[in-house]
């Protein structure tokens, strides 16, 4: 695909701020088109931006809106139905932000993961989403939520879908393309790089997505730690916050977050993962083909629906949080690893 742009262009790389997944799936995306001697300008908010600030610091960028969702409902795709006032002020917003960047910068293409308001008129533009059909509890509101994905979707002159074209796709219906006649699949995208590496903890914990529903997990995760006999990093997914910790028991470890290559070694010297079932944690696991424990956050129909499916496939062990039992999952991980 990056081939495809010919001659050195300036292109602008646009993720959503919405945990830190998709910042952190476009990396490798970006390596791509340095080494292919594109000039790339970085685009986002909180997290997601400072993120990619870090890890490409000599890149020019610039602080797009955010989308103020609360998400605190039970349901978050509802609630962002609920909230689409919301959702849709920050796409016009976004959209008259990046209108002003390319007409300074003379940005000649556009990649939005994610970001429906970032296209232009005067550039080519593309977008990457695994979620063509957004799933909700309910199909009519999942009818209503995906005719308004596809209406911005086709704003773009092309949808990159991080997955196999199906039947063979990780993603299921979600990246069903019927409708949508400018898909392109690109295979799984990972920043990680398998590597062989001595053994130095039991488990590496990483956490990431909206709040409140993040530290909720981190507070779960970290009560039931106390009482188990292994150790744990925890990358706690928060770089651009600063939220206290309890006092953390003798065998666990924390950190902020850590850069690409920080996080692929700790991730390599550790027995299993334990996180989020967010797509880009999948395609990371999947490459590097680390044993891993996902927790799929209650109400999320996306990650809900990958769990059930993923509940099969070798080297997944798919816990609830409603009902969590830590020794319970770490046995049965342990025991798929052998």
């Amino acid at each position: 695909m990056i081939n495809d742009f010919g001659s050195p262009k300036k292109i602008l790389i646009t993720p959503l701020n919405w945990g830190l997944g998709h910042a952190t799936r476009c990396i490798p995306i970006i390596r791509q088109l340095l080494d292919a001697g594109h000039d790339v300008h970085i685009g986002s908010d909180g997290g997601a931006l400072q993120l990619l600030k870090d890890e490409f610091p000599a890149l020019p960028s610039v602080k797009l809106c955010s989308y103020n969702i609360n998400y605190a409902a039970r349901h978050l795709l509802l609630g962002l139905v609920f909230q689409w006032y919301k959702v849709f002020l920050a796409i016009l917003t976004e959209h008259q932000q990046v209108r002003h960047y390319i007409k300074v910068h003379q940005i000649d293409i556009i990649i939005s993961d994610n970001r429906l308001g970032c296209f232009s008129r005067h550039t080519r533009n593309y977008i990457i989403s695994h979620q063509l059909t957004l799933l909700t509890p309910l199909w009519i509101w999942t009818k209503i939520a995906t005719l308004a994905n596809h209406f911005w979707i086709r704003r773009f002159d092309e949808c990159w879908v991080p997955d196999s074209p199906p039947p063979d796709n990780l993603t299921g219906v979600m990246s069903s393309a019927r409708r949508l006649p400018h898909v392109r699949y690109i295979g799984p995208l990972s920043r990680f790089r398998s590597m062989e590496l001595p053994i130095e903890r039991d488990c590496v914990v990483i956490l990431s997505g909206p709040e409140p529903r993040r530290t909720g997990l981190e507070r779960k995760i970290l009560k039931q730690w106390a009482t188990l006999p292994y150790s744990m990093l925890l990358v706690r997914g928060i770089p651009d916050l600063e939220i206290a910790l309890p006092e953390l028991p003798t065998n666990v470890t924390s950190v902020s977050y850590l850069t690409a290559e920080a996080l692929n070694r700790a991730i390599c010297s550790s027995k299993f993962v334990l996180s989020r079932t967010g797509y880009t944690t999948v395609m990371d696991m999947i490459v590097l083909r680390k044993p891993c424990i996902l927790i799929p956050t209650p109400g999320q129909s996306e990650q809900e629906y990958l769990g059930k499916r993923l509940s099969s496939y070798p080297g997944f062990v798919i816990a609830e949080e409603g009902s969590l039992d830590l020794s319970l999952a770490i046995h049965q991980v342990l025991m798929r690893e052998k």
